[in-house]
């Protein structure tokens, strides 16, 4: 691009479309929905193969970065109104919806205890004070990690906050730098199974998961389904991640300062307060009917009126982060409208075991962690494979039980850093290196096969969710 091209682009604000080293890959990836619609495989109608097409040549962009995301978002919004034969108000059915309130909420709420230095004060104070070790420092992770979620109801803000003070923490002491790498690590891995645990421990995965599964749990019923067997997840995770990376992983190191005094200043005590009230509401939204977009709302409100959030704050809303849900949000509602995803379900039944089998919940366990491997993106994974599931296991399995069994088998397993936003946000910093998560994924998988089967499973057969 020459000199004119680029300072046309910086005047017209016209957003990066194609990554031009990779046109050739690009054009290449058309490929995909060409070969979809010439061998129609499934025997759909022209929209459909459009649909399915547009689709992967999307989830293809979004897995490899060749199309910057908003482009390959907007496109896919694009072809869905030409060829999804849905109505508009659900190809954009988020903008409209109380889960875009609650995530432009959950951000603000977040900034706001990052402004009062809240979370920083208590991360600091408990580090200095308990993590004479590196074992105890990855402990540590996925203690704090379950701890913030009630403090920054937002997985992003969340790790980059802990992997800043575990980074700033580190400094003094005389840990070498591969280990330091792992200790960052384990921060994100730790986010990644904990945000399971409650369900605001993640506005966008867990609230979108129930979305496209079409039911409507309250905070208290997802804890009661999710709590218990997450923790014992959370437990078992924290043990591999240090079995696994046990040579990296010394004795006790010297910490340089003494932990401060864990106390908040008026701005603090506030956010503080706020954040209790937002967390308390939301417990007992079963007593007083308020729903979870409209509690954030009003902590968000409450943090303007005591000067904790200003309109400035306003910026660490990722309108890239927007556009994508919108897109990903369209995926099951067009998927449904079109039809496509009646023949997917069709086709996708005949590798089915029998209901009856021993195999048959296994099956549907690997098919979402082969797919998710497929797709990378979370989002991605629960808007098509959770309304895609619910069709075919119609009348064997409730819409309950594939929401939760597709968040269980996703969001802690990844073998590659683009499997999992968080995991991704970590990488993309250069906090840790790619081999490590690899190191990792492999005993991540077995884990999720074995904790679903035996952990998660048995307790909804306890709670009457199967």
């Amino acid at each position: 691009m020459n000199t004119k091209d680029s300072e046309a682009r910086g005047k017209l604000k016209i957003p990066p479309i194609i990554k031009k080293e990779n046109l050739i890959k690009v054009l290449l990836s058309f490929l995909l929905p060409l070969s979809i619609v010439m061998f129609n495989p499934m025997a759909m109608t022209f929209n459909q193969c459009m649909v399915l097409g547009s689709l992967f040549l999307t989830v293809v962009w979004w897995g490899t970065g060749w199309v910057y995301k908003d482009a390959a978002s907007i496109f896919l919004l694009i072809m869905f109104v030409i060829f999804g034969g849905t109505p508009l108000k659900k190809v954009f059915y988020f903008p409209l919806s109380g889960n875009f309130t609650l995530v432009i909420a959950s951000f603000l709420l977040s900034q706001g205890i990052v402004n009062s230095k809240v979370a920083d004060k208590f991360s600091s104070f408990v580090l200095k004070k308990y993590c004479t070790s590196s074992i105890r420092l990855v402990i540590m992770s996925f203690v704090l990690g379950i701890g913030l979620i009630f403090l920054i109801p937002q997985p992003f803000p969340r790790v980059i906050l802990l992997a800043s003070i575990y980074l700033d923490f580190l400094k003094k002491t005389d840990v070498n730098e591969e280990a330091k790498k792992i200790l960052v690590l384990s921060v994100f891995v730790a986010s990644s199974v904990t945000s399971l645990m409650f369900l605001n421990g993640d506005v966008i995965i867990n609230y979108s998961a129930m979305k496209f599964g079409g039911i409507n749990l309250t905070y208290a019923e997802w804890a009661k389904y999710m709590t218990l067997p997450t923790l014992v997840t959370t437990v078992i995770i924290a043990i591999a991640f240090i079995f696994v990376f046990k040579k990296n992983l010394g004795d006790k190191f010297e910490i340089a300062d003494e932990a401060d005094s864990l106390k908040f200043d008026s701005k603090g005590k506030l956010a503080l307060g706020i954040t209790g009230l937002t967390i308390g509401l939301w417990l007992t939204e079963a007593f007083h009917g308020i729903t979870p977009s409209t509690v954030a709302l009003i902590g968000v409100a409450l943090m303007f009126l005591t000067r904790v959030v200003r309109l400035r704050d306003f910026n660490v809303v990722s309108i890239s982060l927007l556009i994508f849900l919108t897109a990903e949000f369209s995926i099951g509602k067009v998927l449904a409208g079109s039809g496509t995803a009646a023949v997917l379900s069709d086709f996708l039944t005949g590798f089915f075991p029998g209901a009856e089998s021993i195999f048959y919940i296994p099956f549907i366990i690997v098919l979402i962690m082969v797919l998710h491997s497929i797709m990378g993106s979370l989002v991605t994974a629960t808007s098509v494979l959770i309304p895609t599931l619910i069709t075919i296991t119609a009348g064997n399995l409730s819409p309950t039980f594939i929401v939760l069994l597709s968040c269980a088998a996703i969001c802690f397993h990844y073998i590659l850093p683009f499997h999992h936003v968080s995991i991704m946000i970590g990488f993309g910093n250069g906090f840790y290196d790619n081999k490590h998560v690899i190191k990792l994924g492999g005993t991540l998988t077995l884990i999720t096969l074995g904790t679903i089967l035996f952990v998660y499973i048995p307790w909804w057969k306890i709670v009457g969710v199967l």
